[in-house]
């Protein structure tokens, strides 16, 4: 372990901005605690903005810390699936690390600024997520250069939930060793290990069975898939292949998440992290430090006009935020979507429907016509969204439950309503809607192997859209009665303790300083 006086990280995120932005305010509140330390983080090109303000914004603006971050791409973009994108990222990562490591200048490929030589990296803290084509190869490079002279730290920006489910052993509900399976079967019927992989995970994902994880209701294992994303790459292959491997070859562990959120989650983590000596540091909720969630970008203005005229002529709590991420999108199901949004206008409820997605369906210009002229809704592809979720006239936050966004909603006490895909986020609703009551599930959205009885209620949703019209219009209702009452007051105790977290003696500034003792 580190224990010098000056320290370098170089933190490196995946290639997604609910993996990047975490990051910037982890990497904001360490070079505020620790006066020599130094941060490297590798962006992608088209976040490179976004992640310096997101750092910038957590200090006053003429504050001399901010120079101690150093944020650059290393990688040109590419066009191509997300495969493609972050297999360039894993090669590219082997040549800046190496710049790094001989302490040489380094250049950022998308403004051509050259960061001046410092010492090399101390330790490195690396987005342990999509493994097979980023982490591990990353991970094997480093090695490589600088053996374990250097720890590596495997960061992990969703919730413990959803790690035991992708990566723990199946006594804690998740696929146990799920690379060594598929390779001993691949072996056995002499073929390729990525269509194995890919039929394997398949028939453990809806065989039916039940699973059970620390601090999570039961659900069948079907149910974690539970709408379908025709755009995301087989699962098998572009996340459980090699993830594994590097969180056995992790020196620690450091989530965006905490035990106000999913204690008994992250206990079983621990447990297993332990067997292997492994700390765990659970260092979230990861928000700017500054209470200010305003924006650089000139778009806001005409989304805080909307949000103020929605607050005059509807009051408080009134709207409905609609935002499934910067990825994810009903792309097998836009019916559903537009059904949502007839029934928001029927029932008179003021929404913003963000649709940053790239695979966003294209709202139909009927619908767009009918939006404008009902003065209730507001259409944008960039949506600041603490912004939006800090706003008086925000009542609810329909999302599909990604970490970023979850944290981002209970930290601002607006409960949500949950249209979840895939990875942490059937995870997340379970959580919030079962364990801390602080939001509602969207069943009848479900489509693929989610048309299939669920575990909780035993219900099986009918897959129709006027199945989805008449859940819609009776959540709205739900939602202006006495239960959204209680589910607002539950996610308003959450911001409480959400914020407490990173107060002297909390336990997220435990965990980090714990963290900077341990490798800085």
């Amino acid at each position: 372990m580190k224990s010098s006086n000056s320290s370098h990280f170089l933190l490196v995120p995946f290639l997604a901005w609910g993996h990047t932005r975490p990051i910037c305010a982890l990497a904001a509140r360490m070079i505020s605690e620790n006066p020599n330390l130094l941060i490297t983080i590798f962006a992608e090109a088209r976040f490179l903005q976004k992640s310096r303000f997101e750092v910038t914004r957590q200090f006053d603006a003429e504050s001399p810390i901010i120079k101690r971050i150093r944020i650059l791409s290393i990688f040109r973009p590419i066009q191509g699936d997300l495969a493609k994108i972050t297999e360039a990222f894993g090669e590219s990562y082997a040549v800046a690390y190496e710049t790094l490591a001989k302490a040489e200048p380094i250049t950022c490929t998308e403004t051509g600024t050259t960061f001046e030589a410092v010492p090399a990296p101390t330790a490195l803290i690396i987005d342990h997520h999509v493994n097979q084509f980023v982490a591990l190869p990353q991970l094997k490079a480093s090695r490589a250069l600088t053996g374990h002279s250097v720890p590596i730290i495997a960061w992990m920006s969703g919730a413990g939930s959803s790690s035991i489910r992708v990566w723990a052993p199946e006594s804690l509900g998740g696929f146990g060793d799920f690379g060594a399976k598929a390779e001993a079967e691949a072996a056995c019927v002499g073929r390729s290990l990525d269509d194995v992989a890919e039929e394997l995970y398949q028939r453990m994902a809806e065989a039916g069975a039940v699973v059970r994880i620390p601090g999570l209701p039961p659900m069948y294992d079907y149910e974690f898939e539970p709408h379908k994303f025709s755009p995301m790459p087989p699962l098998a292959s572009f996340v459980l292949i090699g993830g594994r491997e590097f969180l056995l070859n992790s020196d620690a562990f450091l989530i965006a998440s905490s035990d106000s959120y999913e204690k008994e989650s992250l206990d079983g983590l621990r447990g297993w992290f332990a067997q292997m000596q492994r700390t765990l540091y659970a260092v979230g909720p990861l928000l700017p430090s500054n209470s200010t969630f305003r924006s650089d970008n000139d778009k806001n203005a005409g989304i805080e006009v909307f949000l103020d005229n929605i607050l005059q002529a509807h009051g408080k709590h009134s709207l409905f935020f609609i935002s499934f991420g910067t990825v994810f999108w009903p792309t097998d199901s836009p019916d559903y979507l537009e059904e949502v949004i007839e029934g928001f206008i029927e029932k008179k409820t003021p929404f913003i429907l963000a649709h940053a997605s790239p695979f966003a369906n294209p709202i139909p210009a009927q619908l767009s016509e009918k939006i404008n002229a009902s003065n209730l809704g507001l259409l944008t592809s960039w949506s600041p969204q603490q912004f939006i979720l800090q706003h008086p006239a925000t009542g609810w936050f329909l999302t599909h439950g990604g970490n970023g966004s979850v944290t981002e909603s209970l930290s601002s006490g607006v409960p949500m309503i949950f249209w979840p895909f895939q990875a942490d986020q059937p995870c997340a609703a379970a959580n919030v809607t079962e364990n801390l009551k602080a939001g509602i599930e969207l069943f009848e959205v479900r489509t693929g192997k989610g048309l299939r009885p669920i575990y909780r209620n035993g219900k099986t949703p009918k897959g129709t859209r006027e199945a989805v019209g008449e859940e819609i219009r009776y959540v709205v209702d739900m939602c202006r009665g006495p239960e959204g009452e209680e589910l607002r007051r539950n996610a308003e105790r959450l911001k409480v303790e959400f914020n407490c977290a990173w107060e002297e003696g909390g336990s997220a500034r435990l965990a980090m300083r714990q963290f900077l003792k341990d490798y800085a």
